[in-house]
């Protein structure tokens, strides 16, 4: 799910740039309105420096698609849904609609629109606009898991999507009202919607949308959001205020994102990174604030129990085997040796600082190499073969991870190969899986559930890698439904001794991102920062430039 990492650490620098406006979807952005006039770019004293976290090797800022990723900053700048969730992200408000209403029996959703937005190209937002949105993101190669789930309970979409309807039957626009059936009663509905980026349909007139990501929109994207892109070249992009947001305006009038090599790190104003060699540094200077967020980045192993390659056929469909290289694995060194205490160790789907986390014995998941060895002897391992490693991530971190797996396994006396992807994303991967055994994945998660909704028969990724085990489904169906926190707590503790059944995945850890800005120049409100891969109201009108140029 995430783009490939050239081994550049991002930070920002303070450049100065002369933009020029351009026109047209994926061109540049004229301002929205009558009164289109030129944007005046600040000086760079009263705009705030953010660093963006993209391929340093681009020679434009590419940005990836919301329905992958939505919480990305500047997808929070640019693009807005119908509803937002609060900080707390247990709650929704409004955001492109007016109002909603919910069938008594909550198979209905009557969302009013609001009638007097633009797209920041200065077409008018319509109910069409969602409409398109929700059945391009079904149709996408790679989407969220969380809000794939959730879309996929509307009423028709399973004959849309085997071509047997046009259009999604449970969608229903009268004037400025959308109308949502579902199939089934969901409690968690209005949540997904809230995770929804709608996009504009006008921009991707002539794109499939199987093909939408690789799409020139993604230079310079359209939205309706607090924030429009006026230009992105030589790795910088400049946002200015949207004159049209329909919202609570920000104060704080520009912003600029800008890539440079790590070797020659300047000053920022505002970042999110894992990157545990700038989290080290900043925690150092007193002109910065370092916090921690509670988001869910997910670093595991994945076993491909479909691999038909010669070599290796059948040998993982062996669960002793799968349970043997988990036992050879030193995970917690590693891990505290690679990120220095930034990431957090777990051993299930749930870490270990949740409440929900049912604390293992040791001698369950811990490390065993003699026992590991003695279990691979016991289920008729062939130590002469090689199993195939891979990662789609090239970054020296990644890199450096998969060396260390290899060097644990080899104590045990298992010959691995690394072997990185050409590919970019996780479904590219998946579908050219007769080449390795085991694959180093990430997982940007809005929730537990979306790891587990990995293992689930419905999963059209997974289900062929893993194997298919029904036992989630049901298990999944009845999360959504729980509304009490002890009801999560019980099947919670199911789905971490299913999964520790299957060995159907090696967790390694839980990479937290950490918010990194310049107290000296920039005052945000006091807020939770909580999962930050998870779309909420990020407050932007509260946040204020102090200083012009960092000091007090």
């Amino acid at each position: 799910m995430n783009r490939k990492r050239c081994g550049y650490r991002i930070l920002l620098a303070l450049l100065l740039l002369a933009g020029q406006l351009l026109s047209g979807c994926g061109a540049g952005i004229l301002s929205a309105g009558e009164d289109r006039q030129e944007t005046v770019l600040l000086d760079g004293t009263e705009e705030l420096l953010v660093a963006v976290n993209v391929d340093g090797t681009s020679p434009e800022l590419v940005f990836e698609s919301v329905w992958t990723n939505r919480s990305k900053f500047w997808g929070t700048l640019l693009f807005r849904g119908l509803l937002m969730a609060d900080e707390n992200i247990n709650h929704v408000t409004t955001d492109l609609c007016e109002q909603y209403a919910v069938s008594p029996d909550g198979l209905s959703y009557v969302f009013t629109l609001q009638s007097d937005v633009l797209w920041h190209d200065g077409e008018p937002f319509t109910p069409q606009d969602v409409v398109w949105s929700v059945e391009a993101c079904l149709k996408a190669q790679e989407t969220n898991g969380y809000v794939r789930k959730g879309l996929q309970q509307i009423k028709g979409v399973r004959q849309f999507l085997e071509g047997k309807a046009a259009s999604i039957s449970g969608l229903e626009i009268k004037g400025q009202d959308l109308t949502i059936r579902l199939e089934e009663k969901n409690d968690s509905f209005l949540a997904c919607i809230a995770q929804l980026a709608i996009l504009p349909k006008h921009c991707f007139k002539h794109i499939e949308a199987e093909n939408i990501y690789a799409s020139d929109f993604w230079k310079m994207p359209v939205g309706t959001g607090p924030y429009r892109i006026v230009s992105n070249e030589n790795n910088e992009a400049v946002f200015v205020l949207n004159e049209n947001y329909t919202g609570k305006k920000p104060a704080i009038k520009q912003i600029r994102y800008k890539v440079v090599d790590a070797k020659a790190p300047e000053d920022f104003d505002f970042t999110l990174t894992s990157d545990p060699d700038t989290i080290s540094r900043y925690r150092k200077e007193a002109d910065y604030e370092v916090i921690r967020t509670n988001n869910l980045y997910y670093r595991y192993l994945l076993f491909n129990l479909d691999c038909r390659t010669g070599e290796n056929e059948g040998i993982l469909e062996n669960k002793k085997v799968r349970q043997a290289l988990m036992y050879g694995l030193d995970r917690r060194s590693m891990i505290n040796n690679l990120y220095g205490g930034t990431a957090l160790n777990m051993d299930c789907g749930i870490p270990e600082f949740d409440s929900w986390y049912v604390k293992k014995d040791d001698d369950a998941v811990g490390y065993r190499p003699a026992q590991a060895r003695r279990m691979l002897e016991e289920a008729g391992f062939d130590f002469d073969k090689t199993l195939v490693l891979t990662g789609y991530d090239t970054d020296e971190l990644s890199v450096r991870l998969l060396e260390e797996i290899a060097a644990c396994w080899k104590v045990i006396g298992v010959k691995t190969e690394i072997l990185l992807s050409n590919s970019y994303t996780t479904d590219k991967l998946f579908a050219d899986a007769d080449w390795y055994d085991i694959a180093l994945k990430n997982l940007a998660a809005v929730n537990y559930s979306e790891w587990y909704y990995e293992y689930c028969g419905d999963n059209v990724l997974f289900s062929e890698i893993m194997g298919k085990h029904n036992g989630f489904d049901e298990l999944l169906e009845r999360l959504d439904d729980a509304k009490w926190a002890y009801e999560k707590n019980e099947l919670y503790r199911e789905a971490q001794s299913l999964e520790n059944e299957l060995v159907y995945k090696i967790p390694l850890a839980v990479v937290p991102q950490y918010v990194i800005y310049r107290r000296t120049k920039l005052e945000i409100p006091e807020m939770k920062f909580p999962n930050m891969w998870y779309y909420y109201d990020l407050n932007l009108s509260q946040w204020k430039i102090i200083s012009k140029n960092g000091t007090q």
